[in-house]
């Protein structure tokens, strides 16, 4: 009896997470203008766009890339979960603005997933550390 209560606990216990809805294009995009518009990106001059990231395999973040010219200058992953946004790619970096807030709250009030430590975070896409992102700097 407390083999089969122990089993079947372990089995509950390591079954995988479900995944997360694809957070919608149209929703992406907008997140992805108001980080640009934050860090000074000029996505108003012809030669920048923004492109969503379709990758291979589900990694829990929908991606979209700011390119100029047709090379990735930055990209913004976002956890489905939590909500946190990250650019793994290009500079292990987490995006901390103010204007984002309201939806990451939505993310994880919907998700009811516990909040990560940067730590925790930077082990989940594989940098040693994130370095904040929280101000103007593109001019």
């Amino acid at each position: 009896m407390l083999l089969t209560s122990t089993l079947a606990l372990l089995a509950l216990a390591v079954q995988p997470e479900k995944p997360r809805p694809h957070i919608p294009a149209s929703q992406l995009t907008d997140i992805a203008t108001i980080l640009a518009h934050d860090e000074g990106w000029p996505l108003g001059d012809p030669d920048y766009t923004l492109d969503p990231m379709k990758p291979d395999t589900d990694d829990g973040f929908d991606s979209i890339g700011i390119y100029k010219q047709a090379h990735l200058v930055r990209m913004y992953s976002i956890d489905r979960s939590t909500g946190d946004v990250v650019d793994f790619l290009r500079g292990c970096q987490i995006f901390r603005f103010d204007d984002i807030k309201h939806f990451q709250s939505k993310i994880k009030e919907s998700s009811h997933a516990p909040s990560l430590t940067d730590k925790q975070l930077a082990a989940k896409v594989g940098c040693p550390k994130l370095t904040v992102v929280n101000t103007r700097w593109v001019h």
